[in-house]
């Protein structure tokens, strides 16, 4: 019996990042129609199967498979008619093996901004370049540039008693503004 394989998704107006998560995996039938996509393949040890029933409908002959790497199966696939889809699946409702690819996401108000420049320009800034949530800011970049050597940035140096200014004790100042009415 056949696996479910985890999937990743995220969109664009006009197309869809579709990822499908096996290990050195061997696509055995990967087969569009307007509404559904259907993948079957195989790792080194197991068999695995989906069918992912769109919210609207794609153009089939646009699934193109994205070589990055054999770990997982990357699609990018165009939609019918360039819209944002509030959800990936035709059926409302949470399953376990679909997430958004947070790495590959743009909001839909991001994409004035999009340095893609179509779905033809390749995984540009969405391969750790400039992607992460459409924004542009990589975290991991980010953090490495405070410190080139690695490992982070080196927050060893820092004292917290050194850098916070001395509080004095005004007890007696406390005292004398405290009057009693007789």
């Amino acid at each position: 019996m056949a696996k479910q394989p985890s999937v990743l998704w995220a969109q664009r107006e006009t197309f869809l990042y579709v990822t499908i998560e096996v290990d050195e995996a061997k696509v055995d039938d990967l087969k569009a129609e307007p509404s559904k996509l259907h993948f079957a393949g195989s790792s080194k040890t197991d068999k695995y199967e989906t069918t992912l029933e769109f919210f609207e409908e794609i153009d089939p002959e646009s699934v193109k498979r994205i070589d990055t790497n054999t770990r997982v199966v990357e699609l990018t696939i165009q939609k019918k008619e360039p819209k944002w889809w509030p959800r990936l699946l035709k059926e409302k409702g949470k399953v376990h093996w679909l997430k958004v690819d947070f790495s590959k996401w743009k909001d839909e108000d991001d994409e004035e901004a999009d340095d893609f420049g179509g779905m033809d320009a390749g995984m540009g800034g969405a391969m750790g370049g400039g992607g992460g949530m459409g924004n542009g800011f990589d975290l991991s970049q980010y953090m490495s540039q405070l410190n080139p050597g690695g490992g982070g940035a080196d927050f060893d140096g820092l004292d917290d008693e050194d850098d916070m200014p001395e509080l004095e004790d005004n007890e007696e100042e406390e005292e004398g503004k405290v009057e009693t009415k007789a």
